[in-house]
């Protein structure tokens, strides 16, 4: 492992984590992850989320380092760790699904990756709209697309 290498950058981004260090130096090492690149960390980002942390500032930098990447690439990492992030932080993987639902192209993108994914992901994702549904029928017309494709 190199000192430049993505591995030991998400290391020491874990290391921060579970450290007393400040919200800057959260987000400095949240910018040296994304420095790399390298879509091998959208996964390891999103599964740092923490319904329980002090600052969603915070949260919302590894949303954002993760949401770096082209739609496809990026809605087939979330599939990959959705059903985990349910589970270990409910809210902020509302949140993620959210902001995808948001956006056009991003919908459009998990739509299809949605089809082909696994009976876990696809419950992941049924879970997550129909909370999202649950507070606001408003929400149907984004949520609608996903639920289809989630259950073929």
């Amino acid at each position: 492992m190199t000192e430049n290498s993505l591995a030991v950058a998400l290391e020491r981004l874990r290391v921060a984590f579970s450290s007393s260090v400040t919200v800057a130096e959260l987000d400095s090492a949240v910018a040296k992850v994304a420095e790399h690149r390298d879509s091998a960390s959208i996964g390891p980002l999103l599964l740092l989320l923490d319904d329980s942390a002090t600052y969603d500032e915070v949260m919302f930098s590894l949303i954002h380092a993760a949401e770096d990447f082209d739609d496809t690439i990026y809605v087939k990492a979330v599939l990959n760790v959705i059903a985990d992030i349910s589970v270990s932080a409910p809210k902020w993987a509302s949140i993620v699904l959210m902001r995808i639902l948001n956006s056009a192209s991003t919908k459009s993108a998990l739509v299809s990756a949605l089809r082909s994914s696994g009976t876990e992901e696809k419950l992941a994702i049924r879970t997550l709209c129909e909370a999202i549904n649950q507070r606001s029928a408003e929400f149907l017309a984004k949520t609608t697309p996903l639920l289809l494709a989630a259950q073929e």
